[in-house]
């Protein structure tokens, strides 16, 4: 009698804890994502490659204090998506379905969101020399370096999403469509990492490659909607696995 009632006591604040990460996990994801739209939105449309190093530098200088929001919005929100991954990790414990998988995805975002914070501070500088009369060669190089590495952050994206979905399918944490969204946004991320071009819509500073990114939006939001439910209904199973 007496071990059974630890037990039910152990699950019953396992399962409290459990539902403070999910808020702090919900939190952190609607925040970030939040945070990551308006930094994009804050990106003027005419701060393109495509229109030459003068007219970029021209539209960097004008906008340098808009930018400067943009790329710390950028950061805040790689910051909050890998904590939201921390989160999920920690709802699943070691041992239970999807708990290795959701480790892999865990690395794979800590490295996309790595790379971001990167590829902001390339921007940051590219925006400093416009500011700063550097060279108009100085500041397209900053600004071509943070699409470039935008673009080359979708190699870990697509290794977070597939094991994320993976992982968060075996968990229980994610429902058919949920999972649906985490899908779709790995193929199109893989479709924009296959159709690179220098000019156009498929550019790495092109519309496509920046929507491309608000597939993984949608995914997270989706996914931090659902979770409170989504754990409740996994909470049986993951408790019996538990101390």
């Amino acid at each position: 009698m007496g071990t059974y009632v630890r037990a039910a006591a152990q699950d019953s604040e396992r399962l409290a804890a459990d539902r403070a990460w999910v808020g702090w996990g919900v939190a952190a994801a609607a925040t970030g994502m939040l945070a990551w739209v308006i930094g994009f939105a804050l990106i003027p449309l005419d701060a393109k490659l495509d229109n030459g190093d003068q007219h970029l530098v021209q539209v960097l200088r004008a906008h340098t204090g808009q930018l400067y929001a943009a790329a710390l919005l950028a950061v805040l929100g790689a910051v909050l998506l890998a904590a939201f991954f921390v989160v999920l990790t920690r709802l699943v414990p070691e041992g239970s379905p999807g708990w290795g998988l959701l480790r892999v995805s865990l690395a794979g975002c800590v490295i996309t969101q790595t790379m971001v914070a990167l590829g902001a501070s390339f921007g940051l500088a590219g925006v400093h020399a416009a500011a700063g009369n550097a060279g108009a060669g100085l500041a397209a190089l900053g600004w071509r370096a943070l699409w470039l590495t935008f673009w080359a952050s979708g190699v870990p994206t697509i290794l977070f999403t597939v094991t994320g979905v993976l992982g968060l399918r075996q968990a229980g944490l994610s429902p058919p469509w949920v999972s649906a969204l985490g899908w779709l946004s790995a193929a199109a991320h893989v479709l924009v990492l296959f159709t690179l071009a220098q000019r156009g819509p498929f550019a790495a500073d092109g519309i496509i490659a920046g929507l491309v990114p608000l597939t993984t939006v949608i995914w997270i939001l989706a996914l931090a909607a659902t979770l409170p439910r989504s754990r409740r209904a996994a909470a049986p199973a993951t408790s019996g696995t538990g101390g």
